[in-house]
């Protein structure tokens, strides 16, 4: 006998952070006969990091705002937020292999499961994604902006003290080591799925191509995808009911949004063109400057293969 829940295609989209992600998911939320799952892998990947000591005995100023996040997240447990009452759940439950079985199981009501996930969390356990159809897709965007905007959240959250140009993105937080950057997370998975038959073709969209023409890349995603597009996907409720629709942890989505990190998204109705100038590499910080050059090359290589907007 056939298993139901073979017959529910999980699309993952894989992305590197600040690439206007979680602003797609939420559009995404009102495609008929989806479930959004937001980061599962995110959190598991996390939770590692929280359970290890040697990471966690660090000192503050090295753990930056990873400890603010994990104290935020550990003082919410058990209490009310703004996204209690959904299908949201709690941090705890997130582990790679409780991820999987939960990714394997039949949705209800539900034609499509819709996962938007960090690369980087699942480079080590490509053992846990779900032993169901998929499809993997990619959304990228140019090294220069998503590491400048990272940057400015870090110095924002870690409410940074003396003269930004002295920080140092990449010392001043585990999940944003080093080795997160020198190993090009998106472009290993990418080239994964193609040569491991998983994925032949698969689909990349743009940040800046979604948010300049948002008709002709979103429509092109899904048509690609076989999901039909109808006009009104470009505009969405800006309310945030639709986040309790989403499966993920309560506490990362509540602490993500109370901090700001999730705000502009969660609070979005449309797409907005990128009016921001493209910062020159001259112009870019020191750390920022010691770690691009290892993820432009995949970026550039993916973006020739990218649904164009033309």
């Amino acid at each position: 006998m056939s298993n139901p829940a073979d017959k529910q295609t999980r699309i993952f989209l894989w992305c590197w952070p600040r690439s206007i992600s979680t602003c797609l998911e939420k559009c995404l939320s009102f495609v008929d006969g989806i479930q959004p799952w937001h980061e599962p892998y995110t959190v598991a990947y996390n939770g590692e990091l929280m359970a290890n000591k040697a990471v966690m005995q660090q000192d503050d100023a090295t753990l930056g705002v990873v400890k603010q996040f994990f104290d935020m997240v550990n003082s919410i447990k058990d209490q009310p937020t703004e996204f209690s009452g959904g299908k949201l759940m709690p941090f705890e439950n997130f582990t790679y292999p409780w991820i999987k079985s939960q990714l394997e199981q039949e949705e209800p009501g539900k034609e499509f499961i819709f996962i938007k996930d960090m690369a980087l969390a699942i480079y080590d356990h490509l053992d846990d994604l779900p032993d169901v159809p998929t499809r993997h897709t990619f959304l990228i965007r140019h090294p220069y902006r998503f590491l400048t905007s990272q940057r400015k959240q870090f110095l924002r959250l870690g409410n940074i003290q003396g003269n930004p140009a002295d920080f140092d993105m990449f010392k001043a937080s585990p999940v944003m080591s080093e080795d997160m950057f020198t190993r090009d997370y998106m472009h290993f998975l990418w080239k994964h799925v193609k040569e491991s038959g998983k994925e032949p073709d698969p689909i990349i969209i743009d940040a800046e191509d979604l948010m300049n023409h948002p008709e002709k890349i979103l429509s092109g995603y899904l048509k690609a995808l076989g999901i039909p597009y109808h006009d009104r996907y470009v505009t969405w409720d800006e309310s945030e009911g639709s986040i309790k629709t989403w499966k993920g942890a309560l506490e990362q989505v509540a602490v993500g949004r109370r901090t700001g990190f999730f705000e502009k998204a969660f609070k979005s109705s449309r797409f907005l063109p990128n009016t921001h100038v493209m910062p020159k590499k001259e112009e870019l910080s020191n750390d920022i400057l010691r770690m691009v050059d290892h993820v432009l090359p995949g970026y550039e290589e993916m973006f020739e293969h990218r649904i164009k907007p033309e």
